[in-house]
């Protein structure tokens, strides 16, 4: 048999098989767009907002050495965010 009629076949079996079960049907359909729904209303109620860039400190890695390392660590536990670049990430 050639493909197109395989598959024109299973697409036959499939919507006799789904015409026969209302309730599965029903729910195969309004499942999918009750969450679309959901998401939709989410996203009205909270709209997105504009946020400046964010910039990090440097931190030192492993390699640098422990004691720098858990410096970077510790001094920078609260992460701040800054909007201009810092001395560290200049080119070069």
């Amino acid at each position: 048999m050639a493909v197109g009629t395989q598959l024109g076949l299973l697409l036959w079996k499939n919507f006799t098989y789904r015409r026969r079960q209302r309730v599965q049907l029903a729910i195969e359909i309004l499942w999918p767009l009750f969450l679309f729904f959901i998401l939709i209303s989410v996203r009205q109620s909270h709209p997105p907002f504009k946020q400046h860039e964010c910039h990090f400190p440097n931190k030192a890695l492993p390699s640098a050495g422990t004691l720098p390392w858990l410096q970077g660590i510790i001094c920078n536990m609260n992460n701040p965010c800054f909007r201009h670049p810092t001395p560290g990430e200049a080119p070069g």
